[in-house]
């Protein structure tokens, strides 16, 4: 029997978002076995054995502990010893009863006794916010409505109850629930941000002969900063500070679902070119929720976010967990500066560096913030870079 696997720090379940495979497959080593949502990213799990599928622990939708049932094997011939009884997935729980919802696209979960209760009541289950699991549309949640549109008053019935409606509050997934406790979390952190507006120039044309995005070429600065200055890639931990050897770096990726930040393993020991390509692997697998497992674990230790995609100049960024420092990229765009006594138009971006106060102090991010600006404005310095 295959266990649901630990899917990252602190995660104590995953929910089951689409079986990959089907009890009586022929499965090999490392085949993809199902797409399990957590509190971070939808990931695809991989399974540890090449065999035969026996049983699948759990249905669509399902929320299953780490360490519970998920699939059962047959290795060799053999049922697997750990073998957890269960019935096959398509007689655990049948899928929730779907209707289309009123005049929008999706899908409102409801069962028939409730769609036909919504009809008799003159409810729209579309305008209806579901209270059961998984977003489901139970009976109360139709009345209270029927309630409201009864109550309104004579005359004006339509207008209030569609205003009423609209304040209805949204529901909220796994992912943009753990976004709102996580920003909570690290709220309490003494974090402050400390910005710095550096002529472009040398990082547009370096970047432009390449053929990359200016994203890798900072990552690759910054992890040659963290060498002059290696508290930028320490953390807090109780009453002392732990400085790390290698540098995942955090990338914060804009999808539909929420931001995503999936990690660049090992970005210190990485070329440009492998960077650009791993940054633009790793933002297509989370818009297409299909992040590996490896891709969220181990835990960065520290982040960049390219806010300048779109269009922000400058932001204070929140610092993602574990990490000391989490640093935003600005819009390059063309700004009047001062080059040897004279205002010139040049293209220009500020750098928003967010630190933990506890591990770093204004001076000591500051000479760090330094270190990365010059870099960035000095050819010389961008070619001295792994390409």
């Amino acid at each position: 029997m295959f266990a649901m696997p630990d899917l990252g720090e602190g995660l104590e379940e995953g929910r089951i978002v689409r079986w990959l495979v089907a009890a009586g497959d022929t499965i090999r080593l490392n085949q993809p076995l199902v797409e399990v949502e957590t509190a971070k990213a939808v990931v695809e799990v991989p399974s540890p054995f090449a065999g035969r599928v026996v049983t699948l622990h759990g249905a669509e939708e399902d929320d299953v502990p780490v360490g519970g049932a998920l699939v059962t094997f047959e290795v060799e011939g053999a049922i697997d010893p750990g073998t957890v009884e269960a019935a096959p997935v398509a007689e655990a729980r049948p899928a929730p009863p779907l209707a289309e919802r009123g005049g929008t696209t999706g899908s409102v979960a409801a069962t028939p006794p409730v769609r036909k209760l919504a009809k008799d009541l003159g409810v729209d289950l579309g305008t209806v916010r579901g209270t059961g699991p998984n977003g489901r549309v139970m009976e109360d949640d139709v009345r209270r409505v029927a309630d409201r549109i009864a109550s309104a008053p004579e005359g004006a019935v339509a207008v209030n109850v569609h205003e009423d409606l609209r304040i209805e509050p949204l529901p909220v997934d796994p992912i943009r629930s753990s976004i709102a406790e996580t920003l909570t979390e690290q709220a309490l952190i003494p974090q402050v941000t400390t910005f710095r507006t550096f002529d472009a120039t040398a990082l547009e044309a370096f970047r432009t002969e390449l053929g990359v995005s200016p994203l890798p070429v900072v990552v690759a600065a910054l992890c040659r900063t963290i060498r002059e200055h290696p508290l930028v890639n320490a953390r807090w931990s109780a009453d002392h500070v732990d400085l790390r050897g290698k540098i995942n770096v955090a990338i914060a990726v804009d999808t539909e679902r929420g931001l995503m930040i999936p990690v660049l393993q090992d970005a210190g020991r990485r070329a440009i070119s492998d960077l650009g390509a791993e940054i633009a692997r790793l933002a297509d697998a989370a818009r297409s929720g299909s992040l590996a497992i490896a891709d969220i674990v181990p835990s960065a230790t520290v982040a960049v976010s390219n806010t300048g995609s779109y269009g922000s100049e400058a932001g204070t960024p929140i610092l993602s967990p574990g990490t000391s420092v989490t640093l935003a990229i600005g819009v390059i765009a063309e700004r009047a500066l001062v080059v040897d006594g004279a205002v010139v138009a040049r293209p220009a971006a500020t750098l928003s560096l967010t630190f933990d106060h506890r591990v770093l102090d204004g001076a000591a991010t500051g000479r760090a913030l330094t270190t990365l600006v010059d870099l960035l404005q000095s050819d010389r310095a961008l070619r001295d870079l792994p390409r």
